[in-house]
């Protein structure tokens, strides 16, 4: 078995419990028996204390109200994959990112182009594909779409990446997208930082900080 290790700035990412999300596995803090409401209220406070300005009236409530919802709503949206929210600032609009990795199947480009919807004909305009190659993973696909929401009629902005890990016979996944297209472009930079973090790991691998006990 494999499983996914990322390294994210916690000065921008914020991980969502697994505990929470649907079809998930992982544990989070075993003895954690907060409701997704009492980590909101948790989160949102400490968030705001790390970002040192004042949150002014009801900032902390409206952030902790953000993560609430966030806990509600994104987990149903890809069942059992992480979700991060990209939070750059604790007054921003979070940014759902969902990671997975899966049984490799299939012919490698043309399986990775049909998850990051590379040839999707109802996009907006053709989406913009590219290569995208990091150290633990090798070379895979990076997909900027634009498509329109059937049901408000909104551009949405879509953004995913896909590899195929030989060594681990795996197919990693990330995905992010929003009706706000601007926020998907703002995020590229540390979009393309936090992939280039994601190793997959055999169950038997043992950190450095554990080896040395």
């Amino acid at each position: 078995m494999s499983w996914l290790d990322i390294e994210y700035d916690l000065d921008l990412w914020l991980e969502l419990p697994p505990r929470w999300t649907i079809g998930a596995t992982e544990p989070w803090e075993d003895d954690d028996k907060r409701t997704p409401q009492e980590w909101a209220i948790e989160t949102a406070a400490l968030w705001w204390e790390e970002y040192e300005e004042d949150p002014g009236t009801g900032g902390v409530e409206f952030l902790a109200d953000t993560l609430a919802a966030c806990v509600e709503q994104y987990p149903k949206m890809f069942p059992g994959f992480e979700v991060l929210l990209y939070l750059p600032s604790p007054t921003a609009l979070p940014l759902p990112v969902f990671v997975s990795n899966f049984p490799s199947e299939g012919e490698k480009i043309s399986e990775l182009r049909r998850v990051t919807l590379a040839d999707d004909d109802g996009a907006v305009e053709p989406p913009i594909v590219e290569e995208f190659t990091t150290e633990s993973l090798g070379t895979g696909l990076r997909v900027l779409r634009y498509s329109v929401d059937s049901e408000s009629n909104a551009v949405i902005s879509s953004l995913r990446y896909a590899w195929r890990n030989e060594e681990h016979g795996r197919d990693v996944i990330v995905i992010t997208g929003s009706p706000v297209p601007t926020q998907v472009l703002r995020s590229l930079d540390d979009m393309d930082e936090l992939a280039h973090s994601i190793v997959l790991r055999h169950n038997d691998y043992v950190a450095p900080d554990d080896a040395d006990e």
